[in-house]
């Protein structure tokens, strides 16, 4: 009878464990943005019930004071892109899910591009912080949680429209 060391069964339970979390985030990568229960349209679901938010009458447009000329623009209010060409006009415009990690406000540049889905611009307390597409996008670029996720497709337009040295507006 083969006998196991108690070790070698957690180790076992504790990676069956990692790749089931590993399929559900993979799963949830390219999912739609859920509404939060009790969150009132034009409301975050952080709002308090009678809170001073004002609901955002276009929440969509483009955040006054976000620059000029061609840039990317990301708000972390929103969780919100929008590429922006030379003329002011949006080309396109996306939800992203925000990582743990926050770029400061005011105008970085893009400083790196990696494996054509990730796009980084900002350095927040030792971490490289941008934007990427799968679940392990920026692994090697900066700490756990520092990408900001998108859909594949609105990755592919912004690694079209960010090359090295590019704009990104970051507003609340």
């Amino acid at each position: 009878m083969v006998r196991i060391s108690s070790g070698v069964a957690a180790a076992g339970f504790l990676a069956a464990a990692l790749a089931t979390v590993g399929m559900l985030t993979a799963a949830a990568v390219g999912a739609p943005p859920r509404h939060h229960p009790g969150a009132a349209p034009g409301r975050t679901a952080t709002s308090a019930p009678g809170s001073a938010a004002s609901p955002d009458p276009a929440p969509t447009a483009l955040p006054a004071g976000s620059g000029h000329g061609a840039r990317v623009v990301y708000s972390l209010g929103r969780h919100r892109v929008w590429l922006v060409d030379a003329h002011e006009g949006v080309l396109r415009t996306y939800g992203v899910r925000g990582g743990t990690v926050a770029p400061a406000r005011g105008t970085h540049r893009v400083f790196a591009r990696e494996g054509g889905e990730v796009v980084l611009f900002a350095s927040t307390n030792g971490a490289n912080v941008g934007f990427g597409s799968s679940a392990d996008a920026g692994a090697g670029a900066g700490a756990p949680g520092a990408v900001m996720r998108e859909a594949p497709s609105d990755a592919a337009a912004l690694w079209r429209h960010a090359p090295m040295g590019s704009l990104v507006a970051v507003v609340p």
